[in-house]
């Protein structure tokens, strides 16, 4: 929210930093104004109300609901095993995530008539994110893809899936050629369902190592728990039939699972940039580690217009037009959790401000805006909005056209001294949903090789409409030369999406300056 002025009939101004003000510069005068923000956040409104930032790897059981790997893992898991109800966990974990975003715009108005003005807004932002995770092992019930620690792993399973595979084609070829009295004997049947049992079991067990589409799950069942004994005795059970049955010899490898859960150097922090296995192939998605780091950005610089339509003194009223330009640092995919630095695409805005002075001490302002953001192209990791890691192979550049938005501000101030004023602020933010869209077919066609299934990147317009309640208390001081204002908002709801729950600290200086 920007910023006003107390006009007061005969008396000097006091000005409110809190909405934007109705007066322009007189002609030839130059004003600047310094406004830094600070934002901070640990926590989100959502559809079930307030969340941590960190809920999606906090819990008893850290796994499915929120990395997708592991969901695919846990429905392969309950394939192979038999067990219909197991629940793939790595343990109980507590994510500890704090977010910061430092907006520091250097803002320049010239005068050019006495209602008139331009203005030109320059922000730089620094963005921060503290986040660590503490992962207790003791209820996990899975540990580390071998192909990715053990050296040799990967000629086990070409072993063990050739053989598989030789034993199923030998079965399957005995069965069409009329063998163990086929088609309609019950031994014939007997092998049928033995074919289509150890398919579905060798379909499985492939895609728990090797993945769909090239990506592997990190994670595979721990050989000590229920999931792991139920596979082996399941494998092992193929095995005796295929042999000792039906007389199909050769498949004697055994199913290697992981023989611990994680542990160093192949912690869970380890496989979030991706762990390297002895044939180059990486299991992991692809983020940088968590950890407290700044990222330092231009923002999307403004321009602006604004004239003073009404200038009376006891009501006031201006327009005004805002183009903010595509000219900020753009977001990375590689950060698990990123407080953006800047949207880079085009918004046009329009805004109607308003003061209304009663009684030469009560100041009233409103100010009503609403933009228009342009069309662009925007690089995201396609996913629902509830999947928190998400593999670096479904990253894509598609198209992006984010929603519309509108807001009201409102503060209401009190001048105690010819020079101070103090009020409260009521600020009101919606934005429509963003569209994403493929750009190509072919980008659609990767990214469903990608994730093993085809997947719209409309799912990524779930959560990003937004609206949002802040109310808080402001205060300012106008000197002989500097007017300046202090403010501090919270916000009180959110809906629509994922909402910042933010606490926003504000401090403006100004200066103005004949030029001319």
């Amino acid at each position: 929210m920007l910023a006003p002025a107390l006009a007061l009939a005969r008396l000097d101004r006091v000005a409110a930093q809190t909405v934007e003000r109705t007066d322009t510069p007189k002609q030839g005068v130059l004003r600047v104004t310094f406004d830094p923000r600070i934002l901070t956040w640990d926590r989100v409104y959502t559809g079930n109300g307030l969340a941590s930032l960190g809920a999606p790897l906090t819990g008893d059981t850290v796994g499915a609901p929120h990395i997708p790997l592991v969901a695919r893992l846990q429905q392969d898991v309950r394939t192979a095993s038999g067990i219909p109800d197991f629940v793939a966990t790595l343990g109980h974990g507590l994510l500890a995530v704090y977010q910061e975003r430092r907006v520091t715009p250097l803002n320049v108005e010239l005068g050019v008539t006495s209602r008139l003005s331009l203005a030109v807004t320059v922000p730089v932002v620094r963005t921060a994110t503290r986040a660590a995770l503490q992962l207790s092992q003791a209820n996990a019930n899975l540990g580390s893809n071998p192909r990715a620690t053990l050296s040799g792993a990967d000629q086990q399973y070409t072993s063990f899936f050739g053989q598989f595979s030789t034993a199923l084609a030998q079965l399957r070829d005995s069965v069409a050629t009329g063998h163990y009295g086929c088609p309609l004997s019950p031994e014939c049947a007997q092998a049928q369902a033995l074919l289509t049992r150890g398919d579905t079991l060798h379909d499985a067990l492939q895609r728990m190592i090797y993945g769909v589409g090239g990506v592997a799950s990190p994670f595979v069942p721990l050989i000590s728990s229920s999931a792991g004994i139920a596979i082996a005795s399941g494998v092992a059970q193929v095995q005796q039939q295929l042999q000792t049955t039906f007389h199909v010899p050769g498949f004697t490898a055994s199913f290697l699972l992981a023989a611990d859960t994680l542990s160093a150097p192949y912690t869970f922090d380890a496989y979030l940039p991706g762990v390297v296995g002895a044939n180059g192939a990486v299991f992991g998605w692809g983020y940088n580690p968590f950890r407290y780091a700044w990222r330092l950005g231009l923002g999307d610089v403004e321009l602006a217009a604004k004239y003073r339509l009404v200038a009376g003194g006891t009501y006031a009223a201006a327009l005004g037009v805002l183009a903010r330009l595509p000219t900020g640092t753009r977001d990375s995919t590689l950060e698990v959790l990123d407080a953006a630095v800047a949207d880079h695409q085009l918004d046009l805005e329009g805004r109607v401000t308003q003061e209304l002075t009663l009684a030469h001490r009560l100041w009233l302002n409103l100010s009503v805006r609403g933009g228009t953001q342009r069309p662009g192209t925007r690089a995201r990791r396609v996913s629902p909005l509830d999947a928190f890691l998400v593999p670096f192979q479904a990253t894509t550049v598609l198209n992006w056209d984010p929603g519309d938005y509108a807001a009201i501000d409102f503060a209401p101030l009190y001048r105690f001294l010819p020079q101070f004023a103090a009020g409260v602020t009521i600020g009101y933010w919606s934005k429509r949903a963003d569209q994403y869209g493929y750009r190509t077919a072919q980008d659609s066609l990767a990214i469903a090789t990608a994730l093993g299934a085809p997947t719209p990147a409309n799912v990524l317009d779930q959560g990003t409409s937004a609206r949002w309640l802040r109310l808080g208390v402001a205060f300012t001081y106008t000197g002989p030369a500097v007017e300046s204002g202090f403010t501090v908002e919270r916000t009180v709801s959110g809906a629509g999406g994922q909402v910042a729950a933010a606490t926003v600290y504000r401090l403006v200086l100004r200066i103005s300056r004949k030029l001319f």
